[in-house]
């Protein structure tokens, strides 16, 4: 599990068939037990090897055709996210990595030096709700006025500085995972 508070921004070196190489730019990911899993853009993944400074992965075909892994280039910016501990504090929410869907930003509205509106197409409205959390690349965020068609997020200048926001356009494709209570509640209402 995590909590959606990135801890690194790291560079794909590379994404050959499925093997994935991160080069993180952070020494905390480094020198952990082989079968760690750690959230890459919010997809969890399990630490296989290092080759040098940079971390190996295993990227199964549901985690690649599921995620926006299938679209990374070498030097594409992603965020990594360690799990969570019992020393950790929760400052997000409770995060599984496991993406339920891949949308698109529609627009980013730029509202001052330290604050950003992004603004994301909705193709699943019914796990959406005004003030929710939601986790988009892997960061925990909470929905702003979600429609039919959209939902937004504001992006303070922290969050901008310490994840790959600031390299998303508009149509840049991410991944999403709604959050589990909405899915459970989903669950029940369904099994009765």
């Amino acid at each position: 599990m995590f909590t959606g508070i990135i801890q690194s921004v790291g560079v794909v070196k590379s994404l050959d068939g499925e093997n994935l190489i991160i080069s993180p730019n952070s020494d905390k990911f480094i020198n952990h037990e082989l079968g760690t899993s750690i959230a890459v853009d919010g997809v969890c993944l399990t630490l296989r090897g290092y080759d040098d400074s940079s971390l190996i992965f295993q990227v199964s075909k549901e985690s690649i055709t599921r995620s926006i892994i299938n679209n990374y280039s070498s030097g594409d910016h992603i965020n990594l996210e360690l799990p969570l501990t019992m020393e950790t504090f929760l400052s997000g929410h409770i995060v599984q990595g496991h993406v339920d869907t891949i949308t698109t930003v529609s627009n980013i509205e730029q509202v001052s030096d330290d604050l950003w509106n992004f603004f994301f197409s909705n193709n699943s409205y019914k796990y959406i709700v005004d003030k929710g959390s939601i986790t988009i690349n892997g960061v925990s965020l909470t929905v702003v006025s979600p429609s039919v068609d959209t939902f937004s997020v504001a992006i303070i200048r922290e969050t901008y500085d310490r994840t790959n926001f600031n390299n998303l356009k508009v149509d840049s494709p991410v991944n999403v995972e709604f959050d589990i209570m909405a899915k459970y509640v989903e669950r029940a209402l369904n099994d009765k």
